[in-house]
């Protein structure tokens, strides 16, 4: 059997952690997550994610912030990146901060695993 697709979850209302967590495992993926920029990037070093899950509005280091971050590095600047946001992000944005899309809050979940499994095929 092949092994599950590693969703790295990151977003500092841990509610939502254990939600994503819970709701993404009944779907068959695997689930690291943080609770902060700095954890995430530690994380993704650690065992290189399939997808990251990123919250956009976080204290201390931005979700924006993540992104560069796992650009700038070799071993996950191909990692595809969905925003997890509660506005809307225009195209032209995402391109701009290196994201592969994102998804809007209060999300479907139908529709973030569609997303999910289509950034990961």
């Amino acid at each position: 059997m092949p092994p599950k697709p590693l969703i790295l979850v990151v977003d500092d209302d841990a509610p939502i952690l254990l939600l994503m967590r819970t709701m993404l495992r009944e779907f068959g993926f695997d689930t690291v997550d943080a609770i902060t920029g700095a954890k995430a990037l530690e994380a993704a070093r650690r065992s290189p994610p399939d997808l990251v899950l990123l919250d956009r509005n976080m204290p201390g280091m931005s979700g924006d912030e993540v992104v560069s971050a796992l650009r700038a590095e070799p071993a996950l600047a191909s990692v595809p990146i969905l925003i997890l946001s509660g506005a809307p992000i225009e195209p032209d944005e995402l391109r701009r901060l290196g994201a592969d899309g994102a998804v809007l809050k209060p999300f479907d979940v139908t529709a973030l695993v569609e997303t999910i499994r289509k950034h990961i095929a």
